[in-house]
């Protein structure tokens, strides 16, 4: 019976000790990871301090306050308006000038297509333009400046070269009643406008005016000699290359000619001047 005893007595006693070693175990990893975690802390503080005090020292540095403003890229817009508009005054450490907000402020320019800045160290800005390109000037009651997008950016000014084709036959009212159909008919300018350029095919080579009619299409006039030149609204890739056989055999035949009706293919009419 003794025997028995002392047998069942260590099978109980045997579970409770390995309770208390595991206890112990979960302990001493608990407090592992307190000091681990502090030591992180401690750590990440440090640099923290040391950064903001870095920080604080260089913003406190007269060598790195800005001391020029460079521009680049800007023909149009006169480099006092851009200045005004970065708002670097009174010399400021070029570590606490926020580039995002120089730029936006550049942007609102109207002549402004895109821009770029940068902090060149350690006391210069460097600001590159990158200007809007006028395609045509719109007539709108006033003369607007319109780009290659078929937008009106920018109105123009008394001292402008007005070296740009006039677009024609729009009104303000109509442009704010209706401005898909308005945008379309300026959409459709621009495109003729865009192969003129790129194909230089007389007599167009040098356009005064492009004038739009809904019904009728869109009507050229000849910088030289104003003559008059009908395309509609469609196929102008086709009617220009017909339009340089018709303006070729006039110039061959010696006829001044007044206006030249491309408008449809199938009968083109030629008006000669008297």
């Amino acid at each position: 019976m003794g025997e028995a005893v002392t047998v069942r007595d260590g099978k109980f006693l045997r579970p409770n000790a390995r309770r208390e070693d595991r206890g112990g175990e979960k302990f001493l990893g608990i407090i592992k990871k307190i000091l681990r975690l502090t030591f992180q802390l401690l750590l990440l503080s440090f640099f923290l301090f040391i950064g903001h005090w870095i920080y604080v020292h260089l913003l406190a540095d007269p060598y790195f306050r800005v001391r020029e403003v460079e521009v680049q890229g800007a023909q149009k817009i006169p480099k006092e308006t851009l200045l005004s508009l970065t708002v670097v005054e009174g010399m400021p450490n070029l570590f606490s000038v926020k580039l995002k907000e120089v730029v936006k402020r550049l942007e609102s320019h109207p002549w402004v297509e895109r821009v770029q800045v940068k902090k060149v160290f350690p006391n210069k800005i460097l600001i590159q333009v990158e200007e809007k390109r006028p395609m045509a000037i719109i007539q709108l009651g006033e003369l607007y400046y319109i780009d290659t997008k078929g937008e009106i950016f920018s109105p123009v000014g008394e001292r402008d070269d007005y070296n740009y084709p006039y677009l024609t036959g729009l009104t303000r009212q109509v442009l704010e009643k209706d401005p898909l159909e308005a945008q379309r008919l300026i959409n459709k300018a621009l495109e003729l406008l865009r192969m003129i350029h790129q194909e230089k095919i007389p007599p167009l080579e040098e356009i005064s005016e492009v004038h739009m009619e809904k019904a009728f299409g869109i009507q050229c006039f000849t910088k030289a000699e104003g003559v008059e030149v009908k395309l509609g609204w469609e196929e102008f890739g086709e009617k220009l290359k017909r339009l340089s056989l018709i303006w070729s055999d006039l110039r061959k035949r010696g006829c001044p000619a007044v206006s030249i009706d491309c408008s449809d293919l199938r009968r083109m009419v030629v008006k000669k001047a008297s």
